[in-house]
């Protein structure tokens, strides 16, 4: 697998796990500053994670392995912080 598509695909991950649920908050009326600058946050996340897996040339991309391990676990944490409020009601 290509190094950018994990690099991009982590940094998508994370922004939709951000930007998620502070979308949802947004839409359902609570409009913090908090809440509105995470959506943001996870919006130019995602997009930039688009723009850069379009753009960059991905034989010529390079990441270290201990950054595209850290990325993935930070992707995983906060997956897994976004998923477990909602299925145990917290």
């Amino acid at each position: 697998m290509e190094d950018l598509y994990v690099y991009t695909g982590s940094f998508a991950v994370i922004g939709t796990s951000l930007g998620g649920p502070a979308v949802a908050s947004v839409v359902g009326g609570d409009r913090g500053i908090p809440i509105l600058l995470m959506a943001i946050g996870g919006a130019g996340m995602l997009a930039v994670a688009g723009y850069e897996s379009l753009q960059t040339d991905p034989e010529e991309f390079t990441a270290p392995p201990i950054v595209l391990l850290a990325l993935v676990g930070a992707a995983c944490l906060t997956l897994l912080g976004t998923v477990l409020p909602a299925v145990t009601g917290f």
